[in-house]
């Protein structure tokens, strides 16, 4: 099953990611130190050009206003900046935009500060040589560019086995490379990037498991009743892949990527937020809309992008509100079941 950015990476529009991503949010916020940090050692630009900043995979925004603030803020010399946010082209740059200039926790309003967009993959070139003072990408590097398998009876890749496990790695791996290969052309001397990537432990969980397996007997109970098609259920992969922190830090051994140097890198894993709160004001339908509204969020649309295209509006509409109804049926049933330990690892990342 091959998969271009139609299927990879899609996430729900309309500013609905943004609102339901407050755990990456969260996440986020581990590296802020390091991306101040990074930012103050980066020589200043020559005379007259401004600081760029690429935030790699920024969806809806919700996850890039802080880390660009504190940037922005950290920069050893002032003078003109700017930002230019990256994701795939059916992102939701309107939402975007509208939380850039509507937000009160927006950077727009230093300075000298511009704001664009480029509606391109992160595994492509998306700057002139040198050109680039400091990469920022928070809970991205994840998703595969392509997927060219699937999983028997499953959604999530912790779930492959064999040969298909191989492939989706194989895959992982190329795309870390072409990242980084990338990038490695666009920093300028001095330059920072800082990658806040999902992870796996070196036993292959990611902490989602959970999770992830009441989303698929979700989408399996819809196959038993007739209103999904087993051939779409098939053809439904997430096209994401949890590096361990060695694939993380693989392309650095070699001596293969000479214009990068890592500083340093760090795995991390964080409580479930929802699962927290939920703890404390014991408020079940709170929590279990605030998981189903998190998966649908970041997940959904990969998986009903595979739906066969005779399905109308209407139905597509009907088959995600059964899986929902599903899913929040298995979630309150076992709250504990479905709590995300999400693994993330930290990367800081030089161009010599």
């Amino acid at each position: 099953m091959a998969s271009d950015e139609s299927v990879s990476g899609r996430m729900a529009g309309h500013g609905y990611y943004t609102d339901h991503s407050q755990a990456q949010q969260a996440f986020g916020t581990l590296a802020l130190d390091w991306l101040e940090e990074a930012t103050a050692e980066i020589a200043p630009p020559t005379m007259g050009q401004p600081f760029v900043i690429a935030d790699f995979g920024a969806a809806g925004g919700g996850s890039s206003l802080e880390p660009m603030r504190r940037a922005l803020g950290a920069r050893a010399a002032a003078g003109p900046a700017v930002v230019v946010h990256t994701d795939i082209p059916s992102n939701d740059f309107s939402a975007l935009f509208a939380l850039l200039q509507n937000s009160k926790a927006s950077y727009l309003g230093a300075a000298d500060v511009f704001a664009y967009a480029a509606g391109r993959s992160f595994y492509e070139r998306l700057f002139p040589d040198a050109s680039l003072s400091l990469g920022w990408s928070s809970i991205a590097v994840h998703w595969l560019s392509r997927i060219d398998v699937e999983i028997p009876d499953h959604i999530y890749s912790p779930f492959a086995h064999g040969v298909i496990r191989a492939e989706l790695q194989r895959q992982s791996a190329l795309d870390w490379r072409a990242f980084l290969g990338h990038r490695a052309n666009e920093l300028r001397r001095t330059g920072r990037l800082i990658v806040l990537g999902g992870a796996n432990d070196d036993d292959g969980i990611s902490g989602a498991e959970g999770l992830m397996d009441a989303a698929n007997g979700s989408l399996r109970a819809l196959v038993s009743t007739g209103e999904l098609r087993p051939s779409e259920y098939r053809r439904m992969t997430i096209p994401t892949w949890n590096r361990s922190l060695a694939e993380f830090t693989e392309p650095f051994s070699g001596g293969d990527r000479q214009r990068l140097e890592l500083r340093r890198a760090e795995l991390c894993a964080l409580p479930d937020p929802y699962y927290e709160a939920y703890r404390v004001d014991g408020d079940l339908e709170t929590y279990v809309d605030a998981v189903v509204g998190a998966f649908r969020a970041a997940f959904e649309e990969s998986l009903w992008a595979t739906m066969d295209a005779d399905r109308d509006a209407t139905t597509r509409a009907q088959i995600r509100d059964s899986f929902a109804a599903q899913l929040s049926r298995r979630i309150a049933a076992d709250p504990q079941r479905c709590v995300t330990t999400w693994r993330v690892v930290i990367l800081d990342i030089a161009c010599r």
